[in-house]
């Protein structure tokens, strides 16, 4: 059999979800794409602007290198299928170095990361006055928007309302036989990118992800206002399409639905002591009367992606002890995969920075292509990195 006439299924049609349909079409490899709710984007990637810029430490690791690596892929992709045609955005973000450790560390990472002025330069961010890291090519984007343009580049099928119940990988005919509420499908390949329902999967939801809560205002476009996102710990998208949004709160215990207005009264406060220049010429606004939005973010132990093949536990020598391993005539312990099964999720609050790249190194991986990252970056994106973990800890018993 060909790879063109393979098929994969593709699990959760978020901004994750539609990357994976784009790595996989490259391929030439037919595509299904299902999601519980009856459309793409309607969970975290559905808030209505978002940011798109690189994670950097002052100090090159292989967290800030994907970071990075992952920002410059977003934009070749965004030139090659011209989505600046498709997609409403407004190019330029700033990030604020205004107390002495953000300074230090972000200044550091232009020539740590080795950073083109093209890419990032340091600049005064002209309404605070502040000192700040100025990435021309960062982007304030509709996340809706933009999943759904690249799901329409993939022309997978989609199935909403449709949820996986469960599934098993074929040893007899390298197949994956999955069962969802609308019936069987059968496939070579299967990618879980649903986000917090992973935990819906006896096979996956050993993984240490949390669900995070997230809060978001909805703001009239102000006259003045900034043309540019700004970033001071929370952000400040630029305008679209009339409207732009401050965000974005925190919270991994809490987790009700229902908007706080106490969180949107203190992102209010913090924009105007943060940008107290912009805040003062705008109309009075009552916090608490704007549009609210509650999403949920997944995020991995580390928070950062967790991205490779599925290990498979059930199949794992568990007799094999960490403190056996270090002695000179002991067992090294082996991890069984499910050859055919990806998983990308933990993306947190990065997912339309990091998931165009994420999912070219997830594919690559399943396919047994050749990677397009170091060893080094691939390890700490592998899901195995938390299994050998719990190995050390004697926590896989």
């Amino acid at each position: 059999m060909s790879i063109q006439e393979k098929t994969a299924l593709v699990v959760g049609a978020g901004i994750a979800g539609a990357s994976i349909c784009l790595a996989l079409k490259k391929r030439n490899i037919k595509t299904i794409l299902i999601d519980s709710d009856m459309g793409p984007a309607l969970h975290a990637s559905g808030n209505p602007i978002g940011v798109v810029y690189p994670f950097l430490t002052k100090h090159k690791t292989a967290e800030s290198e994907f970071s990075l690596n992952a920002f410059l892929y977003f934009l070749s992709v965004w030139e090659k299928f011209q989505l600046q045609d498709l997609v409403p955005h407004a190019n330029g973000i700033y990030f604020l170095m205004d107390t002495g450790s953000s300074y230090d560390r972000y200044s550091h990472a232009i020539s740590s990361h080795q950073i083109e002025d093209q890419v990032a330069k340091e600049e005064m961010e002209p309404i605070s006055g502040a000192k700040a890291l100025f990435f021309p090519n960062g982007k304030s984007v509709s996340p809706v928007k933009l999943t759904e343009e690249i799901v329409s580049l993939t022309n997978a099928e989609t199935k909403y309302n449709c949820q996986l119940l469960t599934w098993e990988e074929s040893e007899k005919d390298s197949k994956i036989l999955c069962k969802t509420s609308q019936g069987e499908i059968q496939c070579d390949y299967l990618f879980l990118s649903q986000g917090y329902q992973f935990s819906d999967d006896p096979k996956s939801n050993w993984l240490p992800l949390k669900k995070v809560r997230g809060q978001i205002l909805k703001i009239p476009e102000q006259s003045p206002t900034n043309s540019f996102g700004i970033l001071y710990g929370d952000y400040l998208t630029a305008p679209i399409q009339g409207h732009q949004v401050l965000g974005a709160t925190f919270d991994e215990f809490k987790l009700e639905p229902e908007p706080r207005p106490e969180e949107s009264e203190s992102m209010w406060k913090d924009l105007c002591e943060r940008l107290p220049k912009l805040f003062s010429e705008w109309e009075p606004l009552n916090p608490r009367l704007l549009q609210t939005r509650v999403s949920y973010r997944t995020q991995s132990q580390d928070r950062h992606p967790i991205v490779g093949k599925l290990p498979n536990l059930s199949k794992m020598d568990l007799s094999v002890k960490y403190q056996n391993s270090l002695r000179k005539d002991g067992k090294k312990i082996k991890i069984p995969y499910f050859e055919r099964v990806g998983i990308l999720n933990g993306l947190g609050s990065r997912g339309l920075t990091h998931s165009l790249y994420a999912a070219e190194i997830l594919v690559s991986s399943v396919l047994e292509e050749e990677s397009p990252v170091s060893e080094k970056i691939l390890k700490s994106l592998k899901p195995d990195r938390f299994l050998l973990r719990m190995w050390k800890r004697d926590q896989l018993t």
